[in-house]
């Protein structure tokens, strides 16, 4: 048996972060570990801007609910499936699964 092991976010879906500043025209919160990569400096710094937004969680996990994935993903991963048992790994918080 063949294993393929994909990243999800920014493979198959788009980053979460990302997508969270678009939809919420804050361009603060494009910063990624590729800008900072201590990720506890990250993850306050991104805190922060959501407090001065008045944002949280909910307002994340219904950006994320309205996500779909990338294009070409589905068929890429059918594809993927004829030939290969597809194992699609995550770093992403509990919480935004």
């Amino acid at each position: 048996m063949q294993i393929v092991c994909l990243d999800l976010e920014g493979v198959l879906v788009p980053e979460i972060w990302i997508e969270f500043s678009k939809r919420t025209g804050i361009p603060e919160l494009m910063r990624t570990t590729r800008d900072e990569p201590d990720y506890d400096k990250l993850m306050t710094y991104r805190l922060n801007i959501l407090r001065q937004h008045k944002l949280g969680l909910p307002d994340i996990q219904k950006v994320i609910g309205e996500m779909g994935p990338m294009p070409g993903a589905r068929a890429f991963l059918d594809k993927l499936r004829e030939d290969y048992q597809v194992v699609i790994l995550s770093d992403t918080f509990y919480e935004f699964a």
